[in-house]
């Protein structure tokens, strides 16, 4: 198992540890149905996003061996860094007072800010020029509006059903969680 993906499991454990304990301080005394409905569609196009880029990315590159340019990919070099940025919000959104977004947002930098650099460190000696192309045409994270507004988008967000699978669970369990918490704090009014 990746080292990175331990470090993130223990992160969401103590976050939940820290939510149990300090629930009544984190989250928000009452939130509206505006913040509730905007952080559930964030945490939706966040699992659309890493959906739409991992699978891509198995089907175009099933050996590791092809720079995916395409698609997704075409916006933004790290697609499913940033649907796990949105994913994050959104909970955040929904959930919390505005100051924990701080605290989610410096976590996550510190997280993925290294992690990016390596892997496009990695990538740039495995591809050399073209990868060095790549750059200089694709963002490292957050895509341009031009790039997104195109007026023929050749498949950006493209999704088959058969990529769904591997995000599934987590996006069924993550949404029930969520929506179980808002329904909860509406009944008990808070």
């Amino acid at each position: 198992m990746k080292k990175r993906i331990r470090i993130q499991g223990l992160a969401i454990l103590a976050a939940l540890v820290v939510l149990a304990v300090f629930g009544r301080y984190i989250l928000a005394d009452s939130r509206s149905i505006i913040s509730c409905i905007l952080g559930f569609l964030l945490l939706l196009l966040g699992y659309f996003l890493r959906i739409g880029a991992r699978g891509l990315k198995s089907e175009l590159n099933p050996d590791g061996n092809t720079l995916i340019v395409s698609g997704i990919y075409a916006l933004t070099r790290n697609p499913m860094y940033l649907g796990t940025l949105l994913i994050g919000t959104g909970i955040v959104t929904a959930l919390f007072h505005w100051w924990v977004m701080a605290i989610f947002v410096t976590v996550y930098l510190s997280i993925y800010i290294p992690q990016m650099n390596k892997e496009a460190q990695l990538l740039r000696l495995r591809f050399g020029k073209i990868f060095e192309s790549y750059c200089r045409s694709t963002p490292i994270f957050l895509p341009s509006l031009k790039s997104i507004f195109k007026s023929s988008p050749p498949g950006y967000l493209k999704i088959k059903s058969c990529w769904i699978k591997k995000e599934l669970i987590s996006l069924v369990l993550t949404s029930v969680l969520i929506l179980g918490i808002i329904l909860w704090r509406i009944l008990i009014g808070r």
